[in-house]
């Protein structure tokens, strides 16, 4: 089990735990099951790196005040926050397996890091909190990793 998540540093850990997932594993809360949970996460990478630019859900004021409890306190996040592009239901799957899911996160991720390396000033749309800069992206993607991986008992 995962103590501290990183993207950047121990992202090799965070793929060992996920490879441990059994397909059929239960969520702790939420309707995902693990291979919706890893398309999610690589569908939200998409966002910072370049390949899905998203537009802002929220009033500038609302996503500033959510953007300041979400990336510049401690606090995780909370289950059962239900993002405004997201549906009621878990997206329709688009790997056949969750091994293809598994390598298609890691290829997201690893254009994350070549989309900031490319263009170090750029601030991606959060659609719920705005603009982020890489270090913000990164505070939130390792709470959004998280998040998720405690909800399959991973952290």
């Amino acid at each position: 089990m995962l103590r501290m998540v990183d993207i950047i540093h121990h992202r090799e850990s965070i793929f060992e735990q996920l490879r441990k997932l059994d397909a059929d594993k239960k969520p702790e809360f939420g309707v995902m099951t693990p291979q919706h949970m890893v398309e999610h996460l690589a569908y939200v990478v998409r966002f910072s790196n370049g390949k899905l630019p998203q537009k802002l859900h929220y009033r500038d004021e609302k996503a500033e005040k959510f953007k300041q409890y979400t990336i510049y306190t401690d606090r995780e996040l909370m289950p059962g926050f239900k993002a405004p592009m997201l549906g009621d239901e878990p997206a329709r799957l688009v790997h056949t397996d969750i091994n293809a899911a598994l390598a298609n996160l890691h290829q997201e991720l690893e254009d994350f890091d070549a989309f900031f390396a490319n263009m170090p000033d750029a601030k991606p749309v959060s659609p719920t909190l705005g603009e982020l800069d890489y270090k913000e992206w990164v505070i939130f993607h390792n709470k959004h990793f998280k998040h998720h991986l405690k909800q399959f008992g991973l952290a």
